[in-house]
């Protein structure tokens, strides 16, 4: 039997029951007929508009189409003693009308409307407008429930941009976020109404071919994308041309599993590499070890706060001239359950190519707030102690920093002096106007601001006048051989006498010993944070190190 679907411009009425030939025609609704619910499943029911009406239907026969029909909007006849139960067990509409009147069916198609916007609007990607991750797990789930009963394939791609990364760093965060809005309008404009596509984060991308006739076709397609993706793109008035990795699995291949589905397909993204002659590549389960951690770590990061696997350390600030303890700065740390513990150096950097590091560093942010708030609370750390964050740079480039800041400081109860951002220096230069404003911004809510690893960036005395910042933070690479490297010593005095002379403190990082430390309390360093005092550490062991300075 072929899958049902309405004709053009007519939504679609599924009659079910023994009795449904007794019912008057309904001008305006293409009309089908089946006498039971296996029938009416194998059929199978396509999106759009379309209502199934039960007559004499009991709950377990709502309960079973509402679960597999998702598509469809159920109203049932049947008596007013069994209203209550068809509501509960799904049903939109229920009526004692033997012959109900064609109201009835548009009530219940604009109520199932707005449910199905409402449910979907929930699970949209906010830049693009597209499903989102989540949303594309249920919609392949749902394919492959259809292309087993329909004896059809379905085919998943994955597709990420090649050097996406690059490309912010040379245009823009925003100019990044026009050209991922531009490809997701090309993608749209090469598929079918049946197929299906998503935002699976940062530049990653997933389209659903539902149905394919074989592998072929699905490959096919994939030489369609990489064309029309090759094309130049035109963003803020700048040509820019880009290169897409495709992997490709199909329902069939992966056993109708859509876990093994979407897993295999972005398995297969990383086994294209940027020598091989094609851009995209089915799925073989032949990657290597750098491969699989790679995937490994993409695809556990968008569950990591849900399973709990993220912790914050806090390593203590210590000022040099007298020992007290000054602050913390905050750090994170992934437990992942197979590869165990997860070096930053390794994570961060996949955070920021999949586009999560802003929806990570908005939670280290509030947890650690919260934190800080309860030992000011509690007088576990000095009153003028400070928490240091790490702000990324799409972080500090939304529109609305100052206002996430501010909440958080709020739902904490934190005081906003004791808080201090910090920023690297290229962070700043790619746009230093801008820079500037949202600094101000900060300034103006009583917040600090710092500049992270200072001298291994551009380090522009032009623009360092200018900034309204509160402190430098020398890099570790510039004081771990202070004592042995005449040069390291002299750039580090420098640093220093610069930053004093523009009304700034210096933090070093990565103070080993304690000859290191003696070298800086010459130099006349504010701040240290390193090994020598204490490595970062569990929160329950900051006060501990806190009552050590007293």
């Amino acid at each position: 039997m072929q899958p049902l679907s309405a004709a053009a411009g007519l939504p679609l009425l599924v009659l079910y029951g023994s009795v449904s030939a007794r019912l008057p025609d309904y001008p305006g609704y293409m009309r089908q007929e089946f006498s039971t619910a296996d029938e009416l499943i194998q059929a199978g029911l396509l999106a759009g508009e379309a209502v199934v009406l039960l007559l004499d239907a009991d709950e377990s026969d709502v309960q079973h189409l509402k679960s597999t029909l998702t598509d469809a909007a159920l109203v049932a006849v049947a008596d007013s003693s069994q209203h209550m139960p068809l509501l509960a067990a799904g049903a939109l509409e229920v009526t004692a009308e033997r012959q109900p009147d064609a109201a009835l069916f548009h009530r219940a198609l604009v109520r199932h409307q707005a449910e199905r916007i409402r449910r979907l609007g929930s699970h949209r990607d906010e830049l693009t407008g597209l499903a989102s991750r989540h949303l594309m797990h249920d919609r392949v789930q749902h394919a492959i429930r259809q292309s087993k009963r329909r004896n059809t394939d379905v085919a998943l791609f994955s597709l990420g941009i090649s050097r996406f990364r690059m490309i912010n760093e040379l245009h823009g965060l925003q100019a990044g976020d026009d050209l991922l809005v531009a490809c997701a309008r090309r993608l749209q404009s090469l598929l079918r109404c049946s197929d299906s596509i998503a935002r699976m984060g940062g530049d990653q991308f997933a389209v659903l071919l539902e149905p394919v006739t074989d592998t072929a076709a699905a490959l096919g397609v994939a030489e369609k994308i990489n064309s029309e993706l090759s094309r130049p793109f035109v963003i803020q008035g700048r040509e820019v041309f880009i290169s897409v990795r495709m992997g490709i699995e199909t329902a069939e291949r992966s056993s109708h599993d859509a876990d093994n589905m979407v897993r295999h397909a972005e398995l297969a993204m990383h086994q294209v590499r940027s020598d091989d002659s094609s851009s995209y590549r089915l799925y073989q389960d032949s990657q290597g070890p750098e491969e699989r951690v790679r995937a490994a770590l993409e695809s556990g990061l968008h569950s990591a706060l849900e399973q709990d696997q993220l912790r914050l350390v806090y390593q203590p600030q210590v000022a040099i001239d007298n020992g007290r303890f000054s602050g913390v700065e905050v750090l994170l740390r992934w437990q992942h359950p197979v590869l165990g513990c997860v070096s930053p150096a390794v994570f961060i950097p996949v955070m920021e190519e999949t586009g999560l590091i802003a929806r990570f560093g908005e939670w280290v942010l509030r947890q650690s707030c919260q934190q800080f708030a309860l030992w000011v609370a509690q007088g576990l750390v000095p009153a003028d102690a400070k928490l240091s964050v790490n702000l990324s740079p799409r972080q500090f480039s939304q529109p609305d920093l100052t206002e996430k800041i501010c909440s958080a400081l709020t739902d904490a109860g934190l005081a906003a002096h004791h808080l201090t951002l910090e920023i690297t220096e290229s962070t700043l230069m790619r746009n230093v106007a801008a820079g500037v404003s949202v600094l101000n911004g900060l300034r103006a809510l009583g917040v600090a601001t710092a500049i992270d690893d200072f001298g291994t960036g551009y380090s522009s005395l032009a623009y360092l006048k200018d900034l309204p910042i509160d402190y430098l933070k020398i890099d570790r690479m510039f004081v771990k051989d202070i004592v042995s490297s005449s040069h390291d010593a002299a750039i580090a005095s420098s640093i220093i006498a610069l930053a004093h002379n523009l009304g700034l403190q210096v933090i070093a990082e990565g103070v080993e010993d304690e000859e290191v430390l003696d070298v800086l309390q010459v130099f006349g360093c504010d701040q240290y944070q390193g090994f020598y005092f204490a490595r970062p550490v569990a929160a329950a062991e900051i006060p501990i190190l806190a009552r050590r300075c007293a």
